[in-house]
């Protein structure tokens, strides 16, 4: 009978630890706290800044001013493929800084003033979309998110469609935000517009805002830098509106409504909370920002002079935060100044490479060095 309860007893405990195991499991799965982990680093042999890029599939491309030139990579460092190209005349490729892989691994790429084009495997020309009208846009680009993929058709910010002008103060609120393009033909079709839910659908006076967006399935998401909300559209809907998520920052310091148009406060006298990258996975969000410096300290500090540019990593954090599919928000995680821009993040399982910012680390190098990092759930 004592042997007995004792089998008993132990049996007993070993299905409570298994089961507080599971739980234990189970928090972590159901868990939206995370922590960014760095992983480990990749150097590529290459002497240059990154001035647009992106990663996927496991190899990444980047793109230089020096020399007009985009170098491809794996997931080593080595580099697979390179190309410099004309600026003029035939197989001219014109400051290509937006670039996209497809699922299929296909790479097209948008200039920071608005020529479209598609690329070979090896990098070379393959074409270059022209569509019936010229982008307005100057400036933008680099590793801003506004060109995707979807359904074999391109998604771009390429504003100037009826001669609309992106510095309009009302832009935003007056015209569709992107074209929907087919490479094979140049034949576009615009979409989205702004949601109500926005402060740049009034007819008050705002800081120009820059546009991000991602594409996950049939969902786009998209934002306005200035504003801390995602909108949401569906893309099989002709871009319907779907919804507006705040994603909360606990401190985005904003200069609010302006007096008059093309009036510029940011920068001079304060310095806005701004989103800088985003991404759209299949399991969630995921927003990187800077919070923004208050006027007092911006003016103490005379950051509005440019030799004092690189002090704003004194006064303000940069946060990464992830906003889950059933719309949970995660606690704010600060990302390290040493960390630059992130090439892309494909999934919130996988790794994903971030330029190391060696100008902030205080160290010259003639390879440039990326990150692996990973989001890990607490």
């Amino acid at each position: 009978m004592i042997r007995f309860r004792i089998v008993v007893l132990v049996f007993g405990a070993l299905i409570f630890a298994c089961s507080e195991r599971d739980k234990d499991s189970q928090n972590v799965a159901d868990s939206n706290e995370w922590e960014l982990v760095i992983l480990d680093s990749i150097q590529v042999d290459y002497l240059g800044n990154v001035d647009g890029g992106d990663f996927r599939n496991e190899k990444g491309v980047l793109f230089s001013f020096q020399g007009n030139k985009l170098i491809e990579f794996n997931s080593s460092g080595e580099i697979i493929n390179e190309s410099s190209y004309p600026t003029d005349g035939p197989g001219k490729v014109q400051y290509p800084t937006q670039l996209r892989y497809t699922k299929d691994n296909r790479l097209f790429a948008a200039s920071f003033v608005g020529w479209l084009y598609e690329l070979n495997e090896d990098l070379s020309l393959k074409q270059e979309i022209k569509l019936s009208f010229l982008s307005e846009a100057k400036d933008g680009g680099g590793l801003l998110r506004n060109l995707d993929h979807w359904n074999d058709l391109l998604i771009s910010y390429y504003p100037g469609r009826d001669g609309a002008n992106p510095y309009d103060p009302h832009f935003f609120r007056d015209h569709f935000l992107l074209e929907k393009i087919d490479p094979r033909t140049g034949g576009s079709k615009p979409i989205i517009k702004i949601s109500s839910t926005s402060r740049y659908s009034s007819d008050k006076y705002f800081e120009r805002p820059w546009v991000q967006f991602g594409v996950s399935g049939d969902i786009l998401h998209l934002t306005l830098s200035n504003e801390s909300l995602i909108h949401t559209y569906d893309l099989s809907k002709g871009g319907e509106y779907l919804n507006t998520l705040d994603f909360q920052p606990s401190k985005f310091i904003d200069n609010g409504e302006h007096s008059e148009e093309y009036q510029r406060i940011s920068g001079r006298r304060m310095l806005d909370g701004g989103i800088r990258q985003l991404f759209v996975t299949d399991k969630g969000i995921v927003i990187t920002y800077t919070e923004g410096i208050d006027e007092d300290t911006f003016i103490q500090n005379e950051l509005n002079n440019p030799k004092n540019f690189p002090k704003y990593k004194d006064f303000q954090n940069q946060i990464l935060k992830i906003v889950s599919q059933d719309t949970i928000l995660s606690n704010e995680i600060i990302i390290p100044y040493k960390i630059g821009r992130i090439l892309n993040i494909e999934s919130l399982d996988k790794p994903f490479y971030a330029v190391r910012d060696d100008d902030f680390i205080g160290e010259e190098h003639d390879f440039i060095t990326f990150y692996k990092l990973q989001l890990v759930r607490k």
